[in-house]
């Protein structure tokens, strides 16, 4: 049994590291292997949008250490993710490596393989969007969440003095371990809005009657009892989520396919409008002082 411990953190012993330590040290206490990948030690560029991989050109063309390091990953039988909360969200790093996931194929290897997410956060009230991008990276990899953690820690070094954050982040640990034993993956966690994410987020439709989870895509309704906001969604709604195995089909079959389809058909006539566009506001090439 191998556990990743997977750091978005530049800050050497900082407070991100320090809880996914302690987290894997709960995973050492049944068993696992353990390892750290601190995903700021990579080379990780932005995707392009070239669409070459939505042409079955898999793997990503662009050179640096992305797919080496994703094939990394697929080996692991668990992850813990860790990582601090900058403006609101997690570092850019995040997002840029969730970005070039969109090279894989479905299902990846990662699928029915538990995990579990610590975030910590400097300012109260400044992590509104925490749990959005690792939440959606870990439910394309169809990865079951096992818990989730929200931790308060400002100064560098906050999380050696905490010793009930430390607790909670080593029994996370031992709980992802004993999902990967048990081959059933519970989630523990604070159950939140979005029966599928767990998060507290919730987008509200043009119609003012429906709501959506961002993430997940499930809609819902809202009702206020005994002054207590509750979400309510069906059970076919949850299984028509974003992640599900039939939205992929029908993600790639009436997107990514038809759209290939359309780009293919107005190709040529596309070439024209282009040149325009180049055209217009063009870079010029600057004069050398010789010049």
């Amino acid at each position: 049994m191998k556990i990743l411990g997977l750091l978005a953190s530049y800050r050497r012993a900082g407070n991100s590291e320090t809880y996914l330590k302690e987290a894997l040290m709960g995973a050492e206490e049944e068993g696992a292997e353990v390892e750290i990948i601190r995903l700021t030690n990579y080379q990780i560029r932005p995707c392009t949008a070239c669409g070459k991989c939505a042409t079955g050109l898999n793997p990503c063309h662009l050179k640096d250490d992305f797919m080496a390091l994703l094939e990394r990953i697929y080996n692991y039988d668990a992850i813990v993710f860790s990582s601090p909360t900058y403006y609101l969200s997690t570092p850019a790093i995040v997002k840029a490596f969730a970005d070039r996931t969109v090279c894989e194929g479905y299902p990846t290897p990662l699928l029915g393989k538990p995990c579990t997410m610590i975030m910590t956060y400097g300012n109260r009230g400044y992590y509104s969007y925490a749990f959005t991008i690792p939440n959606g990276l870990f439910l394309k990899w169809g990865m079951p969440v096992v818990d989730r953690a929200l931790i308060h820690a400002t100064s560098p070094g906050d999380a050696y003095l905490d010793n009930p954050g430390q607790a909670r982040c080593r029994e996370m640990g031992r709980a992802v371990a004993r999902a990967v034993k048990s081959g059933q993956a519970t989630y523990l966690g604070d159950p939140g809005m979005c029966p599928v994410c767990n998060d507290y987020i919730i987008r509200i439709l043009k119609d003012r009657k429906t709501i959506q989870c961002p993430t997940c895509g499930v809609r819902g309704k809202l009702s206020i009892v005994d002054e207590e906001i509750k979400a309510e969604f069906t059970q076919e709604e949850i299984l028509r989520g974003r992640w599900s195995a039939e939205q992929w089909y029908q993600h790639h079959m009436y997107h990514v396919e038809l759209g290939k389809s359309w780009f293919a058909v107005t190709k040529e006539q596309r070439k024209p409008i282009r040149k325009k566009y180049l055209a217009y506001l063009a870079p010029k090439v600057e004069e050398t002082a010789e010049g």
